[in-house]
């Protein structure tokens, strides 16, 4: 779909504009499919990459069904809250809710599937042996053979649904108002409003101040199940438009493929 491939484009370019100058410049993007190892067990940035995805797939598709380029959506319906008496709601509005239902059955998918593999693994564990349940979980990390890195994964996934789920609140909080003017030689007797979106750069930089300020968390017991904590407080005390990590990040400043780091020796400052 061209549109989702927009959406990668979209994301590489943002994720390098806003990190050039630093010892992540985001070139480790790059390597998709294939990534390093700094962007597939838990760091900062593997939070600020899945939340940026999540936000361009939403977006891209969001302003496709705005411009016609969808068959299966359009503009997004007249808001439900009365226009005050300066300008009436009309035009075509970018579909967000569309976009971040699209969004989210696109980039959830994956990460559910493996809390779902892990989940039927664990119950087939005393009727194959190692080999078998190594073959038959989707690798994220390198050798997953053992309970414990299975359990890993799960909790690797569950931090990737919460970076997902943070990059389409940045969306919603980011819808504005634009208007436009129409009236006699000029004049703005009618003022016709509706709901869109800002240029994807913006949403880029608020998901960078998420990236600052992100929570390191751990899986803890609660109930029957599981629950992603802050290792700060010892509780959840995070919020649906927050990232979360695991993994500390290598330095970035020397090279090291182990962790994925590309260093910055040769690198010309911008």
């Amino acid at each position: 779909m061209p549109f989702v491939v927009k959406a990668a484009e979209e994301t590489v370019s943002t994720c390098q504009n806003l990190f050039e100058k630093r010892r992540w410049n985001c070139s480790s993007i790059l390597t998709a499919p294939n990534y390093t190892p700094d962007l597939t067990t838990g760091t900062r940035e593997q939070a600020f990459v899945y939340a940026l995805s999540s936000a361009a797939i939403a977006y891209t598709m969001s302003k496709a069904c705005a411009s016609g380029s969808l068959f299966n959506c359009s503009c997004s319906g007249h808001p439900k809250d009365p226009p005050n008496g300066n300008f009436k709601w009309g035009g075509c509005g970018d579909n967000i809710r569309w976009g971040i239902k699209f969004g989210k059955h696109f980039t959830d998918s994956a990460e559910k599937g493996r809390q779902q593999k892990k989940l039927r693994n664990k119950n087939k564990r005393g009727s194959i042996g190692r080999r078998g349940l190594e073959q038959s979980v989707d690798v994220i990390v390198p050798s997953m053979g053992s309970t414990n890195k299975m359990e890993s994964k799960s909790h690797l996934a569950a931090v990737n649904l919460q970076n997902n789920r943070a990059g389409r609140k940045i969306i919603e909080v980011s819808v504005k108002i634009q208007c436009k003017c129409h009236g006699v030689s000029g004049s703005c007797s009618i003022k016709i409003c509706w709901k869109a979106l800002p240029k994807f750069l913006e949403i880029g930089e608020r998901l960078q101040r998420k990236y600052g300020s992100s929570f390191e968390v751990v899986p803890r017991k609660f109930g029957p199940g599981r629950k992603l904590v802050s290792v700060s407080s010892g509780s959840a005390f995070y919020n649906g438009d927050d990232l979360v990590y695991t993994t500390k990040s290598p330095d970035y400043c020397l090279r090291d493929y182990k962790t994925g780091s590309l260093g910055t020796r040769g690198r010309q400052v911008p």
